[in-house]
């Protein structure tokens, strides 16, 4: 599948999962956010990726300044400018960005399902096709800062991340192991995660978003 038709096809299962829904619930995954901030961000932030407005990604200042600008708007609203956006965005999805818009609409998938008690969609190829930007980021980050490689095992196959031969192994799903990177669980929660090796060698360099979370977080 092409980038552009998982991205709809997530978008749709968005869409179906949050209409006629609280759209005032609060989204554990996202402190602070509802699940109406939630798509206006997604609708927001892809403007933004549109325009390379990128100032605040760091500091989390760029997610929270498309949710504040929005605040006034309806849920109809922040569907509304997402499906505009999203056209805008066409040309975006046969670039690098492609897979950056696809683990940004994916993660916040699963966020929503956590929040609205819907789980499922955990083992399509909208997952695995999620991962690839942030094994890419995880591959670079252990390169940079010298940590020793680690073989990742996953349900459609394994692959090595980092220079040189692996000193540990994780064994995981796709979803979790998007999950982890993404920030959606703890320190502890990801060392409790199926190591062969010691979990602290490279506990550091899964906080691909400044840190873990501060709490565990189970969906």
């Amino acid at each position: 599948m092409t980038n552009a038709a998982i991205y709809d096809e997530t978008k749709q299962r968005i869409t179906d999962l949050v209409r006629g829904r609280d759209a005032s619930l609060p989204v554990d995954a996202c402190p602070g956010w509802s699940v109406k901030d939630v798509v206006a961000h997604l609708g927001g932030g892809l403007r933004d990726f549109v325009d390379r407005r990128f100032d605040g990604v760091e500091s989390g200042e760029w997610g929270e300044r498309q949710v504040r600008d929005r605040r006034d708007n309806s849920l109809d609203d922040a569907f509304a400018e997402w499906s505009s956006n999203r056209e805008l965005a066409a040309p975006l999805f046969d670039t690098p960005i492609g897979s950056t818009l696809i683990t940004e609409v994916v993660m916040h998938e699963h966020d929503l399902r956590a929040a609205l008690d819907t789980p499922g969609e955990r083992e399509n190829v909208a997952v695995r096709s999620a991962l690839t930007k942030p094994l890419q980021q995880l591959d670079k980050r252990m390169r940079e800062n010298e940590v020793p490689a680690l073989r990742i095992v996953l349900e459609h196959g394994e692959r090595v991340v980092g220079a040189g031969e692996p000193k540990g192994t994780l064994t995981a799903s796709s979803f979790e192991l998007l999950r982890a990177i993404g920030g959606r669980r703890s320190a502890d929660q990801i060392k409790d995660m199926e190591w062969e090796g010691d979990p602290d060698v490279w506990i550091a360099s899964f906080a691909l978003f400044g840190k873990h979370r501060d709490t565990d977080f189970t969906e």
